[in-house]
């Protein structure tokens, strides 16, 4: 049995000291709980290994104190200071960012393990706007949430512009997002978790992340139950565009054409360029991509098909694509021609006009296509894959928000403040108003409580029924639940077998 240490001081009685493999780490009791806060999981990504997959950290702590949140990755922050700290982010930013968090209700016993791994296009978020004093609390589980690097410096084809150059590797955020895993591997029973019990969850990129882990070998081995909530790998560009942007971005920051420039220019010179590509890719110019390290170029049905069969949770929000059609400062090619575009390039011309068929002109109708097309119909071939070898929970999420996003409905996000209690707080008014919602709260206690029943059994309370090919019973959200079997049947029976990168 693993020694585990418990320390208290007599005299002030705040700090708990846990001995684990990484060393000694102080973290701190908040709200009835445990928070173990910015915990190194790597060296430093910093001069030649800003590139480079993540390294392990060679030496123990001596003593680690974990009572802040840690920096996140180089990034333009949503909320300007003060403002960004009041949301429940740290504000910190810095190139040494390979960080996570551990909100536990003790550190013995041997608890159910829910990794969440944040979202914001792989360019923006941090691990401390994820609090899991509560979960924690609520399920008696164990929630850990990372930072791992973003933009261009997490995600870029450079290794494609130099190969053979060790320096650069391809999707280095979703190797840090591994190492962190096998950080709790080895360390999270210390903290009164179970390695061998972990579920691996995240929001929209986050979601991506977590398909990648599904289908990456390298991974398999780090979890045993996933949640996709808002995202699946169609979030990742070919190598085509990855190439493109690398080239691009290499010119505007090494115009002399020496690649030792990107290791020399500051940080924010990556932050600052990302804005520039922005006006020259549309959507999402920093990203993962397939062809790249470990995800060989193949289509994603294929990629579906070798992903490792999870109890999965997976859904999608009934009116994704509002926030980027009708917010600004997002860049998301959304015009018709747009659309129709992707879809010849995902199927046949024959299918891409019956597809179109099903959505009215009008602007609404073409963000339920940008929806279906960026989320749901990838949501439900990931379902419709992992079902015929596990067990497999649909849901939709139909609630629409209130006070700034009403217009927006059911929107990209509105389930992270309906499961995260302090999520954007004191801001939380963008998406629940500012009155009292009583029908508001009990949907957020009931999605909480089979989340978390989720992670500890594998699955949700037993009024949500398995998602499976021939009956498509899916979990509808709203101010009252319902399930629906095979919802809009004719808009999934148009997309079978289609399915390509984001546009």
């Amino acid at each position: 049995m693993r020694e585990r240490h418990i320390l208290k001081y007599p005299v002030h009685s705040d700090p708990v000291y846990v001995k684990a493999s990484c060393g000694l780490v102080e973290g701190k009791r908040w709200r009835g709980g445990l928070r173990f806060l910015g915990i190194p999981y790597a060296e430093p990504p910093v001069g030649q290994l800003r590139f480079a997959a993540p390294v392990k950290r060679s030496k123990a702590f001596s003593t680690l104190r974990a009572v802040r949140f840690g920096p996140a990755s180089p990034q333009r922050t949503a909320f300007p200071e003060p403002f960004a700290r009041l949301s429940g982010w740290s504000g910190e930013t810095g190139e040494d960012c390979l960080n996570l968090h551990v909100f536990t209700p003790g550190t013995t016993g041997k608890r159910p393990v829910l990794v969440f791994i944040h979202g914001g296009g792989f360019f923006i978020g941090a691990g401390s706007q994820y609090l899991g004093d509560e979960l924690a609390k609520r399920g008696d589980i164990v929630v850990v949430t990372m930072n791992y690097r973003l933009g261009l410096i997490g995600f870029n084809g450079f290794s494609e512009l130099f190969p053979g150059d060790e320096r650069f590797s391809a999707n280095v955020g979703l190797l840090d997002q591994r190492l962190a895993l096998e950080w709790v591997r080895d360390n999270i029973a210390y903290f009164g978790g179970d390695p061998g019990r972990v579920t691996i969850a995240g929001e929209s990129a986050g979601a991506a992340s977590v398909g990648y882990h599904m289908v990456a070998e390298r991974s398999h081995q780090l979890f045993h139950q996933a949640i996709c909530q808002s995202g699946t790998i169609n979030l990742f560009a070919p190598r085509e565009k990855a190439e493109a942007v690398a080239r691009t971005a290499f010119r505007l920051l090494a115009p002399s054409g020496d690649r030792e420039a990107l290791f020399t220019q500051p940080a924010d010179a990556f932050v600052n360029v990302f804005r520039k590509l922005t006006a020259r890719f549309p959507g999402l110019p920093t990203m993962p991509y397939f062809g790249g390290g470990e995800l060989p170029d193949s289509d994603l049905g294929g990629f579906y098909r070798r992903a490792k069969p999870v109890p999965l949770l997976i859904g999608t929000n009934r009116d994704e694509f509002t926030l980027f059609t009708d917010l600004p400062g997002f860049s998301f090619p959304v015009g018709p021609d747009d659309m129709s575009g992707w879809l010849e390039r995902a199927t046949s011309p024959e299918k891409a006009r019956a597809i179109h068929a099903l959505y009215d002109a009008s602007r609404a109708g073409a963000s339920t296509l940008g929806t279906d097309i960026l989320f749901r119909a990838s949501a439900i071939h990931v379902a419709e894959s992992n079902a015929r070898a596990a067990p497999t929970f649909m849901y939709r999420l139909d609630w629409p928000a209130k006070g700034a996003f009403a217009r927006l409905g059911a929107t990209h996000s509105v389930d992270l403040p309906l499961l995260f209690d302090r999520f954007l707080s004191p801001f939380r008014g963008i998406y629940f108003g500012w009155l009292p919602d009583p029908g508001r709260r009990r949907l957020s206690e009931r999605m909480r409580e089979h989340w978390v029943s989720f992670v500890r059994t594998g699955r949700p309370c037993a009024d949500w029924p398995a998602y499976e090919v021939g009956m498509r019973k899916t979990m509808i959200f709203d101010v009252a639940d319902r399930v629906e079997q095979d919802p809009q049947r004719e808009r999934r029976l148009a997309w079978d077998g289609v399915c390509g990168p984001v546009p």
